[in-house]
């Protein structure tokens, strides 16, 4: 697949970069993407509770991306599938 196909130069930089991160730091990535997918998918699924649950995983899973030093690409993902909140 060539670099510009897809999207801009910039996230064909990411993804060139995302193969220099350790197995733990691809690990947390992968995990939070996950949570952050069904988060997304199953917001009109769920009550409170659920919501809940899946927002302490995603804020944990955050937190051990940003000990493993990728904070910016943890970040970078959160805005990317960013899910507004519902008031109750």
């Amino acid at each position: 697949m060539p670099e510009t196909e897809g999207g801009s130069e910039m996230s064909s930089s990411n993804q060139k970069t995302s193969t220099n991160f350790s197995p733990m730091q691809q690990h947390f990535l992968t995990r939070l993407r996950r949570l952050l997918r069904l988060r997304k998918e199953q917001s009109n699924k769920l009550n409170q509770g659920g919501l809940q649950l899946i927002d302490r995983a995603i804020y944990t899973t955050y937190c051990d991306a940003a000990d493993c030093g990728v904070t910016v690409a943890a970040q970078q993902m959160l805005q990317r599938y960013a899910v507004p909140t519902k008031e109750r």
